[in-house]
């Protein structure tokens, strides 16, 4: 659970600098860019070399697509009678249609399955939530964002396959038959290290608590598809199928129950879409999931 504290530290100490006025509005850029072009890449340039690969691949990687499809489905049809923004409703999809299965996800998958089981949870980040993220998340980010009506079909090409994260992930498993030395493990290790702290501290710099009375209704609709609805669905899929008896499976879809995702938050910042929704997405999800996913351990465990 430490690992745990550690994420909540970061986030309290953000808050706690923006609040005393003690660090400036552009030092969230700076670390919001650390942690997207060289602690994300580091990490997946490191994990997707060494992950072993189960024999439900397929039905586990998919559970991060069907999260995002399946909550991308329900702001649609809560947007209008809700009458949440365009805007909103991009900020929504940006923050909590990827699960947080790397910052949240691995130290909850550690807590409630046993660190044996962390590798399922990388592979689900590694190949679901980290590809999403790097390709439809940054071209709804950049389409949605306020320079959306100048960015062209090209340059949203371009961007996707230059992210630093994606070409990382790529990287990665094409040097999987070749082995690293062992001081390049290291400096992977020790830069991955850096992302979750470091990406709750830039949240937490966004954190406007003041603001949580004027987007209530879109962090309750945010929460409750992220946290319980779209899970509930996703895990009653899979129950229909007889899936749950695979530990694999089960880990898989743990992580889809894990809080808004923290790099989609920091796009959105970026592009000053619906600020502070997203960091109040992750500020409050994240608190509240350790509630929450303990209930769907104890639900996936029985």
């Amino acid at each position: 659970m430490s690992a745990l504290v550690v994420l909540l530290v970061g986030l309290a100490a953000g808050a706690a600098f923006r609040r005393g006025g003690k660090i400036g509005t552009d030092a969230q850029h700076a670390v919001a860019f650390w942690v997207l072009n060289v602690a994300l890449p580091a990490l997946a340039l490191r994990v997707m070399h060494e992950v072993r690969f189960p024999g439900s691949i397929l039905a586990v990687v998919a559970v991060p697509y069907l999260l995002f499809a399946i909550t991308c489905v329900l702001y649609l049809v809560f947007a209008r009678p809700l009458r949440l923004s365009r805007e909103s409703v991009a900020a929504l999809v940006a923050t909590t249609a990827c699960a947080n299965t790397s910052f949240v996800g691995i130290p909850m998958v550690t807590a409630f399955f046993g660190a044996g089981q962390v590798p399922i949870a990388v592979l689900v980040d590694q190949l679901g939530s980290f590809v999403l993220l790097s390709t439809v998340v940054a071209t709804l980010v950049a389409t949605a964002g306020e320079d959306g009506g100048r960015v062209t079909a090209r340059e949203i090409c371009w961007r996707m396959v230059t992210a630093p994260p994606l070409l990382a992930l790529l990287a990665g498993l094409a040097l999987r038959p070749v082995g690293y030395p062992a001081w390049l493990t290291e400096v992977l290790t020790q830069l991955g290290n850096t992302l979750s702290p470091l990406a709750l501290f830039a949240i937490g710099l966004q954190l406007e608590v003041r603001a949580v009375g004027r987007w209530r209704r879109e962090l309750t609709v945010g929460l409750a598809v992220k946290l319980l609805v779209a899970p509930a669905l996703i895990v009653g899929g899979y129950a229909l199928f007889g899936s749950l008896d695979d530990r694999a499976i089960q880990v898989a879809l743990f992580e889809a129950t894990m809080p808004p995702m923290v790099a989609g938050a920091l796009m959105a910042a970026r592009r000053d879409l619906a600020t502070p929704l997203p960091s109040l997405l992750v500020g409050l999800g994240v608190p509240l999931s350790i509630l929450t996913c303990a209930g769907w351990s104890f639900v996936l465990h029985r």
